[in-house]
């Protein structure tokens, strides 16, 4: 009888870790950011629609293009991913960067992702998914959203779904696509409560992917790729790690990346991600297309040694902080009194109002975006940067009214010496003799193109007046 029981308790025990090891399907816990995914050959691979249609057209269409009982569809590989690029690809060779090749010559396939979503805030989360061809999104297995039409990927925000969601709880998530013919992608984003609320003229927004909220055991510490953490707060706040130096990152589209990294509470809390840093030069002046593209320089350069580097930091990682240091300039002061190391230092927290949106987006959107008189900026000092009696500027992506603008500025200052005292918009803005600050091209006769400086053309107060190297974080 004992030997009965025993072999039964086996049996049963077998059953269970089969259950287990079995495919998930919405049950199972992410241990830290990792992403399931199945890849199926639909269509018999030759565009056979005797079991389903090429495209889709309703949940049941779907349904029918996953199911492996039908003969048309079989499963090519199935795997796991801590990289958050497999919710935003749009082609093979991004795909075959995770180790997954569409079968077909990327004809005929469809894919499914499933993972952990744990909202930081609570109330109404925006989704979009965006794909070529149909697509559906579930959380908890409420769909989210359906999308079942032949189409080339849209612009994100295209097609949307809403959900309320609880900040701290798990949930589950699935989206899946299938390719017919033709282009193929995935997109997807989303919108926390704060992200979509309305925001202040002059401001911008965008889709955002927040991988921390695909998180949910905090072991992803930076030492690896395989624990890259989702941005520098994370490995502060979660390990107790004030050290500066170089971790890896799990930034959206791109995945784990190499990035120095400002863990210093003294820098404003820390939690400083490095998107680009200029030695003295021209490489990232006004009209530098590093300010609005997603190019890329020197990216192995993960040090604050002196020269030009633009990460990926810049193109995909969605900030609300932004913070320059000024290395050449080993004045204390400035936005924060820090020490001489890491130079004066510009501080703007919330720089899109509060919104996160990519550094390249913002850049490439806002217009004149004042913030304040420059005179009352923390980091404007007059023995630093040059300066006037008029206009006053200080914020992102200013530029005079000349017939031929001058005097622009990725971000810094703008001033003239015309109708003393006023302050943008106020003031006469067509002969603008001095400027300073980060992406510049010169002021009037001047013309001088500099990744960063100060330049004083006549009737003021002198600054430092030349080139001048800078680093920029974001967080």
């Amino acid at each position: 009888m004992k030997k009965g029981v025993l072999l039964l308790f086996i049996f049963i025990n077998s059953v269970v870790k089969g259950q287990f090891l079995a495919p998930y399907q919405g049950t199972q816990l992410q241990p830290r950011v990792q992403l399931d995914y199945w890849m199926y050959n639909t269509h018999a691979g030759n565009g056979s629609s005797n079991q389903y249609p090429i495209v889709a057209t309703s949940k049941a269409d779907m349904d029918n293009i996953f199911n492996t009982n039908n003969s048309n569809t079989t499963l090519v590989k199935s795997g796991r991913t801590s990289s958050s690029k497999i919710l935003d690809w749009q082609s093979s060779t991004e795909l075959n960067a995770l180790g997954i090749t569409p079968p077909n010559s990327g004809t005929y396939f469809a894919i499914k992702v499933q993972g952990t979503f744990i909202p930081l805030e609570s109330g109404t989360y925006y989704f979009t998914l965006e794909t070529d061809d149909a697509s559906d999104f579930t959380i908890n297995g409420t769909t989210i959203i359906s999308t079942y039409v032949g189409q080339a990927v849209p612009a994100l925000g295209t097609h949307v779904g809403s959900i309320n969601l609880t900040s701290g709880q798990k949930y589950f998530f699935e989206a899946r696509m299938q390719q017919g013919a033709g282009g193929y992608g995935m997109r997807m984003y989303w919108k926390s409560p704060l992200q979509a609320a309305t925001i202040a003229t002059g401001y911008t927004t965008n889709w955002a992917q927040n991988v921390q909220e695909l998180v949910s055991s905090p072991d992803l510490d930076g030492s690896t790729a395989a624990k890259a953490a989702p941005n520098a707060k994370y490995i502060q706040s979660k390990f107790g790690n004030y050290n500066d130096g170089v971790y890896w990152i799990n930034l959206p589209v791109v995945g784990p990346t190499q990035i120095y990294c400002i863990l210093n509470s003294a820098v404003d809390g820390g939690g400083w991600m490095m998107m680009m840093k200029a030695t003295t030069g021209t490489e990232f002046q006004y009209g530098s297309t590093h300010w609005t593209t997603t190019t890329t320089l020197s990216t192995s350069d993960n040090s604050r040694n002196n020269a030009n580097a633009k990460f990926n930091t810049m193109n995909y990682y969605a900030a609300k902080d932004m913070l320059a240091l000024w290395p050449d300039i080993a004045t204390v002061g400035g936005s924060l009194s820090l020490a001489s190391s890491y130079g004066w230092s510009w501080l703007q927290n919330s720089f899109n109002n509060g919104v996160r949106i990519t550094p390249i987006n913002f850049f490439s959107t806002v217009n004149r975006l004042f913030i304040k008189d420059a005179t009352t900026y923390s980091g404007y000092s007059s023995s630093i940067f040059s300066a006037q009696t008029s206009i006053k500027f200080y914020g992102f992506n200013y530029q005079n009214l000349a017939s031929t603008p001058t005097a622009k500025v990725r971000w810094g200052f703008a001033w003239n010496e015309n109708n003393p005292l006023a302050v943008f918009p106020n003031g006469e803005e067509t002969s603008n003799d001095v400027s300073g600050g980060i992406g510049m091209t010169g002021v009037l006769s001047t013309g001088l193109n500099y990744s960063a400086g100060d330049q004083m053309n006549c009737c003021g107060t002198t600054g430092i007046n030349r080139q001048a190297r800078v680093e920029i974080y974001v967080r």
